[in-house]
């Protein structure tokens, strides 16, 4: 038997996960990118802002309970610019175009060490610092974080998002980790997930290693692989 902690992630207001290319029109993705979960834990648990030693001992998946309602915000901003003389503080206005969602819901599953899944589970129920998603007033209602037993399966039917193409669902493609290419410059590695419609499961066309996790079919990037 392996152990995954799950929890649900409620935005009670709006979030926004910006398109690392975008600039003066922020799109958002339709679902948090792995690094997004991935910061929100580590505020629970006390990390230090871009702290990631542990990154790679984590991996995420989630289901889509509801990918709530698109809107599009503006804002006006100041953006420096060179003056006329060195040391000139001039800034020109901008108007921002912001990609938001309401009132989304999300489950989440979380793959790692038993250890560390228990810190996790700890410090999601009592967090260090104040939870959000995105931009920091996305704030987060998290609901009931656990540890589940269970035991890989093949399947045809999954619930979560899944790796490449599949069949009737909305594709994304995420960043799923930056790693270091010099001092000044990071690497973004992306992957294609098929993000099946809200709450509902897609049939693959082969069966497939997945968690049955109270009565959902959850896959993670390690276990998605040929049989």
């Amino acid at each position: 038997m392996e152990k995954i902690l799950t929890f649900g992630v409620i935005c009670p207001f709006w979030a926004s996960f910006r398109q690392p290319q975008s600039v003066n029109v922020h799109v958002t993705y339709p679902i948090p990118p792995p690094p997004t979960l991935y910061g929100m834990l580590n505020a629970a648990r006390g990390k230090p802002q871009d702290w990631n030693a542990d990154r790679d001992n984590w991996e995420i998946s989630l289901i889509v309970e509801s990918k709530g309602t698109f809107l599009e915000t503006f804002s006006k901003i100041f953006k420096p610019s060179r003056g006329e003389k060195e040391g000139e503080g001039i800034f020109d206005r901008t108007i921002l175009m912001r990609q938001k969602m309401v009132k989304v819901h999300y489950t989440i599953y979380l793959k790692s060490d038993e250890s560390m899944l228990v810190e996790a589970e700890q410090a999601l129920k009592s967090p260090h610092w104040p939870l959000y998603l995105g931009e920091s007033d996305d704030v987060v209602d998290i609901i009931n974080p656990r540890i589940i037993e269970c035991q890989l399966t093949e399947t045809q039917q999954i619930h979560s998002i899944i790796p490449g193409f599949v069949e009737g669902c909305q594709l994304v493609n995420v960043p799923t980790r930056f790693t270091e290419a010099s001092r000044t410059q990071w690497q973004m590695h992306r992957q294609i997930y098929s993000i099946p419609p809200d709450g509902e499961s897609v049939s693959l066309s082969e069966p497939r290693l997945a968690y049955p996790i109270e009565g959902r079919n959850i896959i993670f990037n390690g276990n998605f692989r040929e049989n």
